[in-house]
């Protein structure tokens, strides 16, 4: 004979904690993202466990035993599903409540511009002989993804390296926002949403007579919209190269 329960558990909601559009969110997230679930459990239970699991496709992040937990899916779409468990300890009676994933190929990638080349910023200016002085170049690193996904904002890291030794790098900066350094290697820089590119300012120095090469690489793209991450796909060209082309070292006029 079936034991009459005398209580009800209360219904568990998942939440998906961080997609906001239909394109990629906790229930169709992008392969390779990380993404949130949550629960409300049963408020009269006082003695209660919980247990998360997914079928396949991801991994728990950190904790499976509290009411939310974050999954980082695999580079493989398909459906696949999470339950949550919650056992009252005193009766060992449990609900599970599941939740159908489907991951999707994930679109979202940062590129940067075609290679290009200029005269140095001093060209067409009157110049004392063997001149330095500095020049900028203006790199572009460009947002790929559905129209139909919003996000908070995006992230990059990128490393700035110029060829040889006649020109050093005196200023970095991006969207003409604060001075970030003289050179090397940045991380974690940070765009609106709202944004489809990002310009990177980058100030030489050195003799107006002789050329040099700076290249940028762009790596570590992110998406973010809420706490779910989505990693680039590792798409498009991530390297880009701009030219200085040397002006004429012309000597003094002579008169006789």
């Amino acid at each position: 004979m079936k034991k009459t329960l005398t209580y009800l558990i209360a219904s568990i909601a998942f939440i998906a904690i961080s997609g906001v559009a239909k394109a990629q969110d906790g229930t169709a997230p992008y392969a390779g993202s990380t993404h949130g679930y949550s629960v409300n459990p049963d408020a009269n239970t006082a003695n209660k466990s919980y247990l998360w699991a997914v079928s396949g496709g991801g991994v728990i992040s950190g904790a499976s035993n509290e009411t939310s937990v974050l999954i980082d899916w695999g580079s493989t779409p398909g459906t696949y599903t999470i339950s949550f468990t919650e056992t009252d300890e005193s009766t060992l009676c449990s609900t599970v409540r599941e939740l159908e994933v489907e991951v999707i190929a994930n679109t979202f990638y940062v590129n940067v511009a075609e290679d290009a080349s200029d005269c140095h910023d001093l060209s067409g200016t009157v110049l004392a002989t063997d001149a330095s002085g500095p020049t900028t170049l203006y790199f572009t690193v460009n947002l790929n993804k559905d129209a139909t996904w919003s996000i908070d904002s995006w992230e990059y890291d990128f490393s700035v390296a110029v060829t040889g030794t006649d020109y050093s790098v005196s200023s970095v900066k991006v969207d003409a926002g604060a001075e970030l350094g003289t050179g090397g290697s940045y991380s974690n820089v940070s765009v609106s949403g709202s944004a489809t590119s990002s310009e990177i300012a980058v100030v030489i120095n050195g003799p107006v007579s002789a050329g040099t090469d700076v290249e940028i690489t762009v790596s570590n793209g992110e998406a973010i919209v809420g706490t779910s991450v989505t990693p680039d796909n590792g798409t498009g060209d991530k390297k880009q190269v701009l030219t200085v082309k040397p002006l004429p070292n012309t000597s003094p006029i002579s008169a006789n």
